[in-house]
């Protein structure tokens, strides 16, 4: 059986937000703020979309090596949105042999809706977050940073 009821909010959100669960927290594990590897298997659109949610992720100082695959299914999503879109240009969507590229669009905007959430890809979503402050600029994040602009 699987998990019920909402994910459980991240303890850096909840302090972003000054809730006392805080306190009732013990053993979240956190990982350090890195830049993943650009998986070898996105193209196009796709390789295109994970420079710039890089940037964005790196500006909002949530990214990790864990994240890698999550982000990865972000940006294929795109693609496939992308060219799906592309390809029903001019056309129309229920014409056919099209309705099937309507499903393929539509899954994939249900994936990108999901995963904005979890990134903080959405107004609503950045809504919920608080980035750190930078505490020394001599940070080698602060460094990269700097460097991919």
């Amino acid at each position: 059986m699987g998990f019920r009821g909402p994910a459980p909010t991240p303890t850096p959100i909840l302090k972003s937000r000054g809730s006392g669960l805080v306190n009732k927290r013990q053993s979240e594990p956190t990982l350090p703020l890195s830049v993943p590897s650009c998986p070898s298997f996105l193209k196009g659109e796709a390789r295109a979309e994970w420079n710039r949610q890089i940037k964005a992720l790196l500006a909002m100082r949530v990214i990790t090596q864990a994240d890698r695959a999550a982000l990865a299914v972000w940006c294929q999503a795109w693609d496939d949105f992308v060219r799906v879109t592309k390809a029903l240009e001019g056309k129309n969507p229920w014409g056919k042999g099209q309705s099937r590229l309507v499903w393929v669009r539509k899954d994939a905007i249900a994936t990108l809706l999901k995963f904005s959430a979890q990134f903080g890809f959405t107004p609503a979503a950045r809504a919920r977050l608080s980035a750190p402050e930078v505490q020394n600029a001599g940070d080698p994040m602060e460094k990269l940073l700097a460097n991919m602009n």
